[in-house]
């Protein structure tokens, strides 16, 4: 692997929600007058489906992330919009170590009356990444074990460094 790219998104929570809806919503409303006679003009419809498609486009392909080149030893945390990666690449100091740790927490929402109100432990696996500090430069987020560790093999491959997994 020459790269390693990390994204920072979730299309199905947070604003890439709000995202996916407007998309739904702007569907609907390009084709609610083969559904339901209105007395909205076409240019109306047209403009409110295709702008909230756009709006809706323009929120889902937002996200943030990290790129690592390891031929070129350089790191690079940018914010992509629309497909375009806006950052400044880094040098990359020496990784001496990869670790794997599990976060459990208990996650809930709060009661609002519209959503239901969930809550339940969750655990999240961390991939950190340490130079000869105590105290991690990247870390990396992932909801299953498998992918975690797999990236973090392939990490500490690319990087020679050393790979620490510690269980639950």
């Amino acid at each position: 692997m020459k790269n390693f790219n990390y994204k920072k998104r979730n299309p199905f929570s947070g604003p890439h929600l709000l995202g996916v809806l407007l998309i739904l919503a702007g569907v609907f409303a390009l084709v609610s007058p083969y559904i339901v006679t209105s007395g909205s003009s076409i240019e109306r419809i047209l403009s409110v489906g295709i702008g909230a498609i756009v709006i809706g486009l323009f929120i889902v392909s937002s996200y943030s992330g990290v790129i690592m080149d390891f031929e070129r030893k350089r790191s690079k945390e940018y914010t992509s919009i629309c497909g375009f990666k806006i950052g400044e690449w880094a040098s990359l100091p020496e990784i001496v170590t990869v670790k794997v740790i599990a976060k459990s927490y208990m996650s809930s929402n709060t009661p609002n009356g519209v959503s239901p109100t969930l809550s339940g432990r969750v655990t999240d696996y961390k991939v950190l990444l340490y130079p000869d500090q105590s105290k991690p430069i990247f870390s990396f987020d992932y909801s299953r074990q498998k992918k975690a560790e797999s990236i973090a093999n392939k990490l500490a491959s690319d990087l020679r460094a050393e790979l620490i997994i510690s269980s639950n």
